[in-house]
């Protein structure tokens, strides 16, 4: 099957990322990386599957206020029945491209979708205070460089500093002008372990299909180092198809 049918076929929280589980111990690096402290009022847009982000916050980090924002009422409602006993943790059912962040000093935002991305950088432009801050997963929103790297969490801090471009970005974050099929594998294998909870049995299956999809989107954007398809990416392309039926053939002639 092409890789759209394939992913036709997982279940829909797992492509939007909505009930992914943040592992506590990678909350606390997000948190120490940010330098979050008792002077800080913690926001976690999106907050999903992740009362731990806004119990942490509190509890170790000694946060003012930590708040939580989501649009499904159901996420607001489970998330409130693990964090009714805790002071100065609030909850909002809303869409957080138009709740006011102006009292936010630190901010986890982990938006995949672009469109979403556009609207807060603007807001966090217009409503954040210097000195605030924004921890993201991957990639920092928008074209914005991070001043904090600790793959694969970034940190961006207002004033923000705005790249030209994806290659500005790029060069950043991973010291590089471009991304060969080696630092592709070696990032996906690190965002990979980072969540802890993949198995060994599943963790070089996740590792091919991330790596790939990691340089054929770097090919796309032409921010690749190699000019031509390298042998690695064709002989897992081959694994993809004769083990696991997912054919990424399609991707090799564009």
């Amino acid at each position: 099957m092409r890789i759209n049918e394939f992913i036709s076929t997982l279940p829909s929280h797992i492509i939007s990322g909505d009930r992914i589980k943040i592992p506590d111990d990678f909350i606390r690096r997000m948190f120490i990386m940010s330098n979050l402290n008792s002077s800080d009022v913690f926001y976690h847009l999106g907050i999903g599957n992740n009362p731990s982000s806004l119990i942490i916050a509190k509890e170790e980090f000694k946060v003012k206020k930590a708040v939580g924002i989501d649009i499904n009422p159901a996420v607001i409602d489970e998330v409130g029945s693990r964090t009714k006993s805790f002071d100065d943790i609030f909850l909002v059912v809303g869409d957080a491209c138009k709740y006011p962040l102006s009292e936010a000093t630190t901010i986890f935002s982990w938006f995949t979708d672009e469109k979403i991305n556009d609207i807060l950088v603007k807001k966090f432009e217009s409503e954040l205070s210097n000195g605030s801050k924004i921890i993201s997963i991957w990639s920092p929103p928008g074209l914005f460089l991070p001043v904090k790297i600790d793959f694969p969490i970034l940190v961006c801090e207002k004033p923000f500093k705005v790249g030209m471009d994806i290659q500005d970005q790029l060069k950043s974050i991973y010291k590089s002008e471009c991304i060969d099929f080696t630092a592709s594998w070696n990032l996906a294998d690190k965002y990979i372990k980072s969540f802890e909870s993949v198995d060994r049995q599943h963790h070089r299956f996740l590792n091919i299909l991330h790596s790939l999809i990691i340089w054929f989107n770097a090919k796309e954007l032409g921010i690749t180092c190699e000019e031509e398809v390298p042998p690695p990416v064709k002989s897992y392309v081959e694994i993809m198809r004769y083990f696991f039926n997912i054919d990424l053939s399609e991707f090799l002639i564009k």
